[in-house]
This record gives C-alpha cells, sequence and structure tokens, in this order.
C-alpha cells in the first residue's frame, strides 16, 4: 500500500533581523494573554480568542488499514467505538454484529470478544466499552455492563438502572458515564458517578436535554426526537491520569474532575456566539425528506429542535500527554469538509488552532486513528496515521 503525507496546517513564528547584509534569525518569546482565576478550590482558565502558537501544521502519514469484504473477522457493522491499549493493541466495538474485534499494533486479526445473546458475555445492544491500564474490558450493553479479561474471558455483569455512555471504571471499580434522567416531565443530560454494583452515587452535573415529541402511530405511542448538526450534546472524555472532562456544547467550558467527582479545573475560551439562519435550517431539513414521507413535517420540525445559538463543539479527546482537542462545529453551509480543532495543554492553556482532513477517534503515542467509510461501498475501516511532527507539538507554555 501506498503511503500517502496529508499537510495540516501550521506555523512557527519567526522573526528576521536584518542589518545592512547580515541576516539574523530570532524565534520571538510568545505571550499567554489569558487570565486565571479561582473559584473556591477551582483553578478557571479564561482563554482569549486566539491561541498562544497560532495553528499547527499536523502531518499525517498513512501507515495502514483495516478491514475488509472478504473475511468476516475485517468486515465491520455499524461500528461504535475504537480505542487502543498500551500494547497499541487496536480494538472496534460492532453494534451491528454484537462484537468487539481486536487487531495487533499491525492491524492482523488476534480474536472476537462477545457474541450476540443474553447469556453470560453476550451482548443484546453493546453502546461503548472501555480499557482500563490492565487491559481489561468493560462493555455497556443496555442497562448494564460486562466485564471481561485482557485475553477476552468473561468475568461478570452488573446490572444499571440506566444505559451509560462515555463508560469510564475507575481503579476502584466506581462507575462514570454519561446517562439520561426525566424529572419532572424535563428531559437532562447527566454525569453520574456509581460504585462498583451500579448504584447512584452522586449526580455531578446536569444539562438540558432535548424534549422529544410524543405521537401515536398504527396505535402505538412513540416518542422521539431528532438529532442533528446543531443539536447540543453533553460529552465526556478521560486522561491516562484518570482525570476526567466533561462540556456541554452549548457553552465553551469544559470541566476536570477527579475520581471523587470533585470539580478541579475550570476551561473557558472566548468565543462569539452565531445565531442560527434560517438557510441553515432549511440546509438540515433537507436531509429530513424520510421522516417527513412519515410524519407531518410540523411534527418533523417540532422534534428538530434549534438552541438560539449553533453550539460550539461536537467533540472531545485527550492525547496520552495530557493535551485536550476540541472539535468545533462550523456552519452547516460551510464546504469545507476538514475538521477545525482547538488544542489545549492539560493545565488548560489555548496552544493552538487545528484543520485536519476528517475527525480523528483516538490520539495517542505519536497516532491518529480514523474510522473511515468508503463512500462507493460503505466498506468500513480503520486507518491509523503516524504524525510525523509529534514531537514538535508543544505540550504547555
Amino acid at each position: 500500500m501506498n503511503k500517502r503525507t496529508v499537510s495540516v496546517f501550521c506555523l512557527i513564528l519567526i522573526s528576521l533581523l536584518i542589518t545592512g547584509c547580515a541576516k539574523e534569525k530570532i524565534t520571538e518569546k510568545m505571550e499567554w494573554k489569558g487570565e486565571i482565576e479561582y473559584e473556591g478550590e477551582v483553578k478557571v482558565v479564561k482563554n482569549p480568542v486566539e491561541p498562544v502558537f497560532g495553528e499547527i501544521l499536523i502531518e499525517l502519514e498513512e501507515e495502514f488499514r483495516i478491514g475488509r469484504e472478504d473475511d468476516d473477522n475485517y468486515l465491520f457493522y455499524e461500528p461504535r467505538k475504537i480505542d487502543v491499549d498500551d500494547q497499541e493493541n487496536i480494538y472496534i466495538l460492532e453494534r451491528g454484529n454484537y462484537r468487539i474485534q481486536k487487531f495487533d499494533r499491525n492491524g492482523l486479526y488476534l480474536q472476537t470478544i462477545g457474541k450476540k445473546g443474553q447469556g453470560p458475555g453476550e451482548f443484546e445492544r453493546p453502546y461503548t466499552f472501555f480499557l482500563d491500564k490492565n487491559g481489561g474490558i468493560a462493555v455497556s450493553d443496555r442497562r448494564k455492563i460486562h466485564y471481561f479479561t485482557s485475553d477476552g474471558q468473561f468475568v461478570k455483569t452488573t446490572s444499571l438502572s440506566d444505559l451509560v455512555t462515555s463508560l469510564f471504571v475507575a481503579p476502584d471499580g466506581n462507575i462514570f458515564g454519561l446517562i439520561s434522567r426525566f424529572q419532572e416531565k424535563e428531559d437532562n443530560r447527566c454525569v453520574v458517578k456509581l460504585d462498583p454494583d451500579g448504584k447512584l452515587i452522586e449526580y455531578l452535573a446536569e444539562f438540558s436535554d432535548i424534549k422529544p415529541v410524543r405521537r401515536k402511530s398504527e396505535g402505538v405511542s412513540m416518542s422521539f426526537s431528532i438529532s442533528h448538526d446543531y443539536t447540543p450534546a453533553l460529552y465526556l472524555t478521560h486522561s491516562n491520569a484518570d482525570k476526567l472532562l466533561y462540556g456541554h456544547s452549548s457553552e465553551y467550558c469544559l470541566y476536570r474532575i477527579n475520581l471523587e467527582g470533585e470539580v478541579e479545573l475550570k476551561i473557558s475560551k472566548e468565543e462569539a456566539s452565531h445565531p442560527i439562519s434560517q438557510r441553515e435550517k432549511d440546509k438540515i431539513f433537507e436531509g429530513f425528506s424520510e421522516l417527513i414521507e412519515r410524519w407531518p413535517k410540523g411534527v418533523v420540525e417540532e422534534a428538530t429542535h434549534f438552541p438560539p445559538y449553533r453550539p460550539f463543539f461536537n467533540r472531545l479527546l485527550i492525547d496520552d500527554k495530557g493535551r485536550i482537542y476540541v472539535r468545533r462545529i462550523n456552519s452547516v453551509l460551510d464546504e469545507n469538509e476538514e475538521a477545525g480543532f482547538d488544542i489545549f495543554s492539560k493545565e488548560g492553556h489555548y496552544l493552538y488552532t487545528a484543520n485536519l482532513p476528517f475527525s480523528p477517534e483516538i490520539v495517542k503515542n505519536g497516532y491518529v486513528y480514523d474510522l473511515y467509510t468508503v463512500e462507493e461501498t460503505g466498506e468500513v475501516q480503520i486507518i491509523r496515521y503516524k504524525v510525523l511532527n509529534w514531537d514538535q507539538i508543544k505540550e504547555g507554555i
């Protein structure tokens, strides 16, 4: 397979001083222009509009692809998540195939974990999974979590009261994640902490969610909402240092919490709000033609909730150095297909802005991993790229 290099932005800021015929290169000292405050014990890092180091050119070289149609072990159906362990083994959860496929660091198939069913270690509707530092695997499946050893042996199943997404299992067995909470006719999304038996310890944060539309179809009551590019959402991710980070896309503010569930760090960025135009709404409705055939247009419009302003981001990632990647949301009218990111240090300083030709699933150990669908065939592939200038990307100010 031919390797291709993808160049994605940026600059090293250098000033040239010319005196007579002599030329001397001088590197400007960069200065962060934000503010740091404290709200009790919580450190608040307020970032300006511009990153301290400007844009960053991230150079990517494709190493290999996993995925082909002539072997069932490499044929993926409805992938939900990929992750990589410390040995660089690659895991992909497929909801359509009710399994996790494990590959080595070179992309060779190793084993299948789980299958469809209701027995021990079997999946009914797998949603996401978590890899612990010892290689153990926890899989969120409907209202339960299945645990497996590093070699894929089933350990136990823990029952839950709700579906938990964005799963994280702490070393002491406590469980963190996102759930939906229905209270007093309000639909909310919450960050929660559960004990090892799946019992609620604490609601750590709560944000309003989309209120569903309730209708009857052929005598059956239905409750539904329609998500789209401008649907606000709650996101949760974690670092190698057992720090969790969450944020709701309706505000440009991120919260880092420890394993006690306490907020330690609050990161904000000065960012203008963008009202959603009618042209943007019309563009989004263009993709709902099949729904409009089933439901009256007024019902579809009611189920398609638009916030007053465009959300700020739609993905949070943390690499193995603790850097935070926030994927920005651009206008649906923007024809630029690149994925724009703001990159912060683990201390919360806004370091870079960056554009990539895709939105990575993982950034780790100098590699980025993409979950790619071939447009012509629908074939799903995992692509690993090496970041050629990984060591030149700053970790802080």
